[in-house]
């Protein structure tokens, strides 16, 4: 899809918003706590939205460790939590063993009809069916919308603003902002393209401030997922300043020539001597880079501005969808997942 053709549907903000609104609701608002269960992008445009807002009410399963899932669920108020289990398909394989797993495990515990919630598609699967089965309620996954391209859908805004909810006007209102630069997103797509034309194929995402690592994390896969194809693609990597300065900047300024970089950080609201020492480091990577490499691209983001946040997932969507077609890629298959999938056991 071009973007010059009619608007992509997962792009399609007032009728999303408005579907958002008729189920937000399904959710029990009285819960303290709400555990997101699925992996990849069923649940990491919720996770960016919650980490970004320091949202540690909302937690997520999004991994099989047993010690770091028994702790959590050792930790808090299990009458008073409520589970989501997301998946498109409705046939993720972890996702699926999660559910069978907490299933079992809570159901001596909790009434897992009212506090388990399942997010796919309205068809027959393993999730769907088993939902059914169960008594336990079904919120709409679109069908036509891919999990990396969720992040204004159900999947990604029910559990995104499930205590924040009267955040929600100020985030559309930041993604229909981004819509309106489009022309911005085209020029950082050919920028992209230059660069790699010129072999510099890995995209290094520098961190500053913990509250954007879910965020880089999403950009990764919707970078890699949609244009990793046909032996074409950009290697997307999260680094988590300033950690990170003390194993990889050897590499990143001494290395090979191959990467790109773009620096996230965040401004906080009440600077302390850990916010400043933090930003300081941050300049001081802007001025290494520049001086060693040449050239860096800086995200500035202010905390908690939820308007900044809309505008920032569209147009990186809108980027990446530029970008594809400078590649000629389809930024909407993933058929080489299968390969992996066909020889799980």
């Amino acid at each position: 899809m071009k973007l010059r053709d009619k608007v992509p549907k997962f792009l399609d903000l007032v009728k999303l918003k408005s579907i958002y609104l008729k189920n937000k609701n399904i959710l029990n608002k009285n819960f303290n706590h709400y555990i997101v269960i699925g992996i990849g992008g069923s649940t990491q445009g919720s996770k960016a939205i919650n980490s970004f807002l320091n949202e540690q009410k909302v937690l997520y399963f999004d991994h099989l460790n047993f010690a770091s899932i028994t702790r959590t669920l050792n930790s808090i108020n299990l009458k008073k939590t409520g589970f989501i289990f997301v998946s498109k398909s409705g046939s993720t394989s972890e996702t699926l063993t999660l559910f069978d797993y907490l299933s079992i495990e809570l159901e001596d515990k909790i009434d897992i009809s009212k506090h388990f919630y399942t997010i796919t598609e309205i068809r027959s699967s393993p999730l769907h069916d088993l939902s059914v089965h169960k008594s336990i309620e079904i919120i709409e996954f679109d069908n036509d919308i891919g999990g990396r391209f969720s992040i204004f859908s159900n999947a990604s805004l029910v559990p995104g603003f499930v205590f924040k909810e009267k955040l929600i006007d100020d985030f559309f209102d930041g993604a229909e902002k981004g819509l309106k630069v489009k022309k911005n997103a085209k020029d950082e797509a050919n920028k992209d393209f230059d660069l790699l034309k010129k072999g510099k194929i890995i995209n290094a995402n520098l961190v500053y401030g913990d509250e954007l690592h879910e965020l880089a994390n999403w950009k990764k896969q919707l970078f890699s997922e949609s244009l990793g194809k046909n032996s074409k693609g950009v290697m997307p990597i999260v680094s988590k300043m300033t950690k990170d300065q003390h194993s990889l900047l050897q590499l990143f300024l001494d290395g090979p020539k191959n990467i790109f970089f773009e620096i996230m950080s965040l401004n906080y609201d009440h600077p302390n001597l850990l916010n400043i020492t933090l930003n300081n480091h941050k300049t001081a990577m802007h001025e290494a880079i520049i001086k060693e490499i040449g050239e860096v691209r800086e995200r500035i983001f202010k905390e908690n501005d939820i308007i900044d946040l809309g505008s920032y997932f569209c147009f990186e969507i809108i980027r990446v969808l530029y970008l594809s077609e400078l590649m000629k890629v389809d930024p909407f298959t993933q058929d080489a997942i299968e390969i992996q999938k066909n020889l799980l056991k």
